[in-house]
């Protein structure tokens, strides 16, 4: 009795198990130089190295799933059973990572048509800052201030975004308000030399300075200027203190909130 269940159950299922064991193995180690082939092709394209990254981890994770089919195949599992369970799993799958595979998509797309590169400057979802990676369901923004941001894919897709390097030239408005008893003529001189005299400013289109405004206490007058997109962040900070220094040599006022109080004598 005790043979019988030797050679009819438990001698199969051990063999089985070793098979599975066997596959497990090899399957890593296929798993491991189907990674290391399929890295090795795309470096050779002209794919992103995020997308060559994606699809690398894709191709891996492929080849553990069907490795994975093929250990329950040489355990005894039934093909229909089989095709169930991968049939429950898939569904599982789609309704508990609809966001996941909404990210994943919209990284698809990000990677194919490029809207947006590393080292890019994009605006996107109320984020100003530089693409610093496009990772598999997200893509990780840093921000002027030094902040690192984390912007689900899906939601960037979804939402649009503005990319402020594809032409490499973006047009930077600049406001200064100046008392009306001011001199806006000299005013406007002095805001046209400084940009002429700034090496970030771009000679072509060439910047205007107008006035934009007739406000109820300043004559506000605004500057168009064109600069590469790596001094988009930090342009106005320098530019804005040159402009104030030079109009407080100059004597013009920029005038600032102020109340008047009457006071009427009781007699």
């Amino acid at each position: 009795m005790l043979t019988d269940i030797l050679q009819t159950i438990i001698i199969p299922f051990a063999v089985r198990v070793l098979l599975a064991l066997l596959v497990f193995v090899v399957g890593r180690w296929l798993a491991k130089s189907v990674q290391r082939w399929v890295t090795a092709s795309l470096q050779k394209t002209s794919l992103t190295a995020s997308f060559v990254t994606l699809i690398t981890a894709l191709s891996y994770y492929v080849t553990w799933i069907v490795i994975g089919v093929l250990m329950l195949a040489v355990l005894g599992v039934p093909t229909t059973t089989l095709a169930a369970i991968v049939g429950i799993v898939v569904v599982v799958l789609a309704i508990s990572l609809q966001a996941s595979l909404a990210n994943l998509a919209a990284t698809i797309i990000f990677l194919l048509f490029k809207p947006f590169e590393t080292n890019d400057v994009i605006e996107t979802g109320g984020v100003l800052g530089v693409v610093q990676e496009i990772q598999m369901f997200s893509t990780t923004l840093l921000a002027p201030d030094g902040k690192t941001h984390v912007m689900p894919n899906g939601n960037i897709h979804s939402s649009g975004l503005t990319n402020y390097s594809k032409t490499n030239r973006i047009r930077y408005d600049l406001s200064f308000g100046i008392d009306y008893t001011s001199d806006i003529d000299q005013a406007k001189a002095i805001i046209t030399n400084l940009l002429a005299a700034e090496e970030r400013v771009l000679p072509e289109p060439a910047a205007r300075v107008f006035v934009q405004e007739l406000a109820d206490s300043s004559v506000n007058l605004t500057a168009w200027v064109f600069i590469t997109a790596e001094d988009y962040l930090t342009f106005q900070t320098y530019f804005v203190e040159q402009v104030k220094k030079a109009f407080d040599q100059a004597g013009i006022v920029i005038p600032f909130p102020h109340t008047d109080v009457t006071v009427f004598a009781n007699n």
